[in-house]
């Protein structure tokens, strides 16, 4: 069992070759000359649950849910669920329109503490929909994290809306 730390995770992050240089658009609609596939580092279990453990360190006793905007957040938020046995939240794109067509599933009582998880910010708009979700619906948001933070404005977007955004890793941290 190795220790957990931000250098092991950038170590497996390179190993799973998570990030890909080339052309690419960006879901911002930016242009960007690498790209950071979280989709293939959440599906690896080692990458998944050491993410979910660097977060349950930082994790507040008095949290009470685990939040994620699909997709990608989604697995991230489910580990983090299960490390630290708090009630997890999915938090959809948009409402269905069939079922009990609901924004969040899962549990939001009025006043619950909740931390939001994302794989990758950039400018930070789909992780800030989600959080409003969130506030709109009576949860408090404590924190979120990211596990990559692509440095093009997310921070300074959450800084304004006086809410803490933690990356476990800079992009440029990973290209040291």
């Amino acid at each position: 069992m190795c220790m957990v730390s931000k250098e092991y995770l950038i170590e497996i992050l390179k190993e799973n070759k998570v990030f890909e240089q080339g052309e690419f658009t960006l879901a911002s609609g930016k242009k960007s000359n690498y790209y950071v596939n979280m989709k293939r580092a959440i599906t690896e279990p080692e990458i998944l649950s050491t993410i979910a453990k660097l977060i349950n360190e930082k994790i507040d006793d008095d949290t009470d849910k685990i939040a994620g905007p699909a997709l990608g957040a989604v697995p991230i938020a489910t580990a983090v669920s299960l490390e630290s046995k708090k009630p997890l939240l999915m938090i959809r794109k948009e409402k269905k329109g069939y079922g009990t067509s609901k924004l969040i599933e899962g549990d939001l009582n009025e006043g619950d503490k909740v931390i939001l998880v994302e794989d990758v910010t950039t400018t930070g708009g789909s992780l800030l929909k989600a959080i409003n979700a969130i506030v709109d619906n009576g949860g408090v948001v404590q924190k979120a994290f990211v596990v990559v933070d692509r440095e093009e404005g997310a921070m300074e977007t959450f800084a304004n809306e006086g809410i803490t955004l933690e990356p476990l890793i800079s992009v440029s941290e990973f290209f040291e």
